[in-house]
């Protein structure tokens, strides 16, 4: 059985600011391979776009082939290169930073489970507010705002408890389940660190969608600048600073078990 302290293995303000420090003196690489997934989604989209009359279905799933372990791969490249920097490790040989196909299907089948397990909540989020209509609140209400917004409270409890299944998968090879339940349990005791560095790292996304809301264009773009070129370079550094910071603390079994990790 895990035994993992109670108490906070990390500060998150801690973990933020040593991730800034990191990316100050790795921003070229870091930012390169954000900037590389940037362009890799939007050639998707252009080619999505403009090809779909001109090319055959072949020619399609072959381009969602190519742009899906494109722009995943790049993701896990990513990750590998926090997880060194995160470990002072500044200089690795390039191969170290290529995922085995073991681990890029393991980390597309835990976001397919994700998306999958979304649906399902959705799905039992309305099951529980089914009871509003016979409190006269309108379906069109409980479909276009509470049953979202349940649905996001939810799923973002359960991205916090999953967030770290691709390190495990990086570092330790480990398949999906596996990988999933040691993050539910290596979360255990942190959610609200982890919370708090989620919402600082969505600061700025959320402070340019209420610009553009309303409608103050100057600010929305200087939010937009710092969201592309600060806080999606530190997301990978910050998570995997935390993910560092919490193995120290690690003192239990490398296969736990689920339901016991869950509360």
């Amino acid at each position: 059985m895990l035994e993992f302290l109670k108490e906070s293995t990390f500060k998150a303000n801690d973990v933020f600011f040593r991730a800034l420090n990191i990316l100050k003196k790795h921003y070229i690489s870091v930012a390169g391979l954000c900037f590389l997934l940037f362009v890799t989604n939007n050639l998707s989209a252009f080619l999505a776009m403009y090809l779909s009359d001109i090319t055959g279905s072949a020619i399609k799933v072959l381009l969602l082939l190519v742009f899906v372990i494109l722009f995943f791969g790049l993701q896990l490249v990513l990750v590998k290169r926090a997880i060194l920097l995160a470990s002072n490790v500044e200089h690795a040989a390039l191969m170290t930073y290529i995922p085995s196909p073991k681990q890029f299907l393991n980390f597309l089948s835990g976001l397919i489970i994700y998306s999958l397990l979304t649906s399902v909540v959705y799905l039992g989020c309305a099951i529980l507010c089914m009871p509003l209509l016979y409190m006269g609140v309108q379906m069109e209400t409980i479909l276009s705002e509470i049953n979202p917004l349940l649905t996001g409270i939810f799923m973002m409890f359960i991205l916090i408890r999953i967030s770290f299944f691709p390190f495990f998968i990086l570092e330790k090879n480990h398949n999906i389940f596996r990988a999933a339940r040691l993050s539910i349990a290596f979360t255990k005791g942190n959610v609200m660190n982890l919370f708090m560095l989620m919402l600082v790292l969505a600061s700025a996304y959320i402070l340019q969608m209420t610009f553009e809301y309303f409608e103050y264009p100057l600010f929305a773009k200087i939010s937009s600048i710092l969201n592309t070129f600060i806080i999606i370079p530190s997301v990978s550094l910050v998570m995997a600073i935390a993910y560092v910071d919490m193995m120290k603390e690690y003192k239990g079994s490398d296969d736990p078990e689920l339901f016991k990790n869950i509360i």
